[in-house]
């Protein structure tokens, strides 16, 4: 009998073909083994039971976050969105923005790192790699949009299309601002509110806004505006004009040099607006100090002299002082009395005449009255009208007065005895108490011109202070002429009591009363008037009153004493004072430029009814049938 083979133990595959699956015998293990296997089973055992007590902790706050990931990471989202808006537009919230930022970015990444194995098979799923495809090409696009912007913002190009470049700087202006080496700063003070509906206020605002825009966009890092309501920022209004009413503050211009002191005002006295870029460019030179306003001290007739010593009692070198310290051009422009061939030069922005003792010739005559009609002695047109101021006195020569009773004034013969208002002591020098807004009624304020209060606010109430006395020893009383054409706005600044009288004799000093012994002259008189004038004396008014513009006006300041400026008396009262700011309001609105004013057209579109209706249904129906059509192509195409 053969043997059969004897199935080892561990032989599982025979004892499964002898129809059972029969249990292997037991191996004999030997007990060091067996002993080491059982402590390495028992510290396997702890490490288990050890990671299984920590997951447990964690896996119950893991699966409440990730239950809540959809509102956590809106959340975080919304946190996103106010942090970097905060950061962006609120600069005394920048910390909380950067705070709330790094809060909605830690809720989106602590359900993403919870979420990982989701987030993945987003990402590599084909939704996924869509998504992904779709952000590359969105932030591809942004990027483009970002970068041509930023290139388009550092080349930028601005295109006039009006017929006459209404809306362009002339180069003058140009050439000035791409040379402009400091930061100059315009501000606008004007009203928000418009109660009475002025719609010519409104307009000039508006030409204002487009000028500064125009201004800005040609040089948008060294010049900066900003408008002012005067009504808010009652200490934005004292700092430039003091206590001068807001009335009078509303529509000026300040111009500014930035860190400095140097301020320039622009006054709207042209009502259209015509000439703003000009001036802007004049008080832009000015307060640069690239260009000074010239006054010209004229000589040749016996004038007073501004480069006298400073003993001189006579002499105007404490003037000429004053004019340099408020940043004027100070020269001489000499016409001898046998010189028939004078001119005024083109940048005087006013002429002195101060005590002449000589007369004036004929020829000097003309050139002066052309220089304030606005024209040259070769009768070419002057970049506007003159600006004169005259000092007389009772001796004035003939021809003088004449000439500037041509236009409207008359240099009395005699010297004013006031009995109330003489200085003590000294009765031929005469105290004058410049008119003060503030003392007049309120009515008769009422009814003053604009024009006139702007006068005297800026000459006798500067910033809203008053002048004090004005001592004028030997004054001629003056006369205004009215022609009844209206050419000519006379503005007294100051008037003489009632008990005021004008003596012809300069010797005598008690007035003669009785009435059969030829009695003098009884006031009130003025010895200062300011005359705004259109022409002079007999000259017929313009056919069309509006067509006239500002430049094409007059500017006169007549006084009837020349001492009360002198060296001797410059510093006593307010003479110095009532001289200066004359001479500021005449050459305030003077240009150093000459700029072509904007002609602005009106184009109208004439249609008749089919014209019309043509516009009107195809701009209605011509675009959306286009996409309709294109609609229904792209559907065609991909049924």
């Amino acid at each position: 009998m053969s043997e059969q083979p004897t199935d080892t133990p561990g032989d599982w595959r025979r004892r499964r073909r002898r129809g059972g699956a029969a249990r292997p015998a037991p191996q004999t293990i030997p007990e060091t083994t067996a002993a080491a296997s059982e402590v390495t089973e028992t510290a396997e055992s702890e490490v288990e039971v050890t990671s299984r007590t920590l997951f447990n902790f964690i896996e119950p706050t893991l699966n409440v976050i990730a239950g809540f990931g959809a509102p956590l990471v809106i959340s975080g989202i919304i946190a996103l969105v106010v942090g970097a808006t905060l950061v962006a537009f609120v600069g005394s919230m920048r910390l909380y923005g950067f705070i709330i930022l790094g809060f909605g970015a830690s809720l989106i990444g602590l359900v993403g790192l919870i979420s990982l194995s989701s987030v993945f098979a987003a990402f590599i799923s084909r939704t996924g790699r869509y998504g992904v495809n779709s952000l590359i090409m969105l932030a591809a696009f942004l990027g483009i949009v970002i970068v041509a912007n930023f290139v388009s913002f550092e080349n930028n190009n601005r295109i006039d299309v009006t017929a006459t470049n209404q809306f362009s700087l002339s180069d003058r202006t140009k050439q000035l601002l791409d040379n402009l080496e400091q930061e100059v700063e315009v501000i606008a003070f004007y009203k928000v509110e418009n109660p009475s509906g002025d719609l010519s206020a409104l307009t000039r605002e508006i030409k204002v806004e487009e000028t500064f825009r125009e201004f800005e966009a040609a040089r948008a890092s060294k010049f900066h505006s900003e408008f002012v309501d005067p009504d808010v920022s009652p200490q934005r209004v004292a700092q430039y004009f003091g206590t001068t009413p807001v009335a009078f503050v509303n529509e000026s211009i300040v111009v500014k040099l930035m860190g400095s002191d140097n301020v320039d005002v622009i006054q709207p006295r042209d009502p259209d607006y015509s000439r703003l870029e000009q001036k802007l460019v004049s008080s832009i030179l000015l307060v640069t100090g690239q260009e000074q306003k010239a006054v010209y001290f004229i000589t040749g007739h016996g004038e007073r002299n501004i480069n006298s010593r400073a003993d001189d009692a006579d002499g105007y070198s404490a003037v000429r002082d004053g004019l340099e310290q408020d940043n004027y051009r100070v020269d001489t422009l000499r016409w001898a009395a046998t010189d028939d061939d004078v001119t005024v030069p083109d940048d005087a922005a006013l002429l002195v005449i101060a005590r002449p003792v000589d007369e004036l010739p004929d020829s000097q005559a003309q050139v002066l009255d052309l220089y304030l009609r606005g024209r040259k002695a070769d009768g070419t047109e002057r970049r506007e009208a003159g600006r004169v101021i005259f000092l007389g006195d009772p001796d004035t020569p003939d021809t003088f007065r004449q000439f500037f009773a041509s236009w409207g004034v008359i240099v009395g013969n005699g010297y004013i005895r006031d009995l109330d208002a003489s200085l003590p002591g000294d009765p031929h020098t005469l105290r004058l108490d410049p008119i003060n807004l503030q003392d007049l009624p309120g009515d008769l304020v009422a009814s003053i011109p604009r024009e006139v209060l702007e006068t005297l606010l800026e000459i006798t109430a500067p910033k809203g202070d008053s002048l004090d006395l004005v001592l004028m020893p030997g004054a001629a009383p003056l006369q205004i002429i009215d022609d009844g054409t209206g050419l000519r706005q006379p503005v007294p600044l100051a008037f003489t009591t009632t008990n005021s009288y004008m003596i012809e004799d300069t010797e005598r000093t008690e007035p003669r009363t009785d009435p059969d012994d030829q009695p003098d002259a009884v006031g009130p008189f003025t010895p200062v008037t300011y005359i705004r004038a259109l022409g002079p004396v007999g000259q017929p008014p313009p056919s069309n009153p509006e067509s006239v513009s500002e430049n094409q006006i007059a500017n006169l300041l007549v006084l009837g004493d020349s001492d009360f400026i002198a060296n001797s008396f410059y510093s006593r009262g307010s003479g110095a004072d009532l001289f200066l700011n004359s001479v500021n309001h005449l050459v305030g609105d003077h240009s150093l430029v000459s700029l072509r004013p904007k002609v602005i057209t009106t184009r109208e579109l004439n249609l008749d009814k089919n014209a019309f209706n043509f516009v009107r249904f195809s701009s209605w129906l011509f675009l959306p049938g286009l996409m309709g059509l294109l609609a229904a192509f792209v559907w065609w195409v991909r049924r």
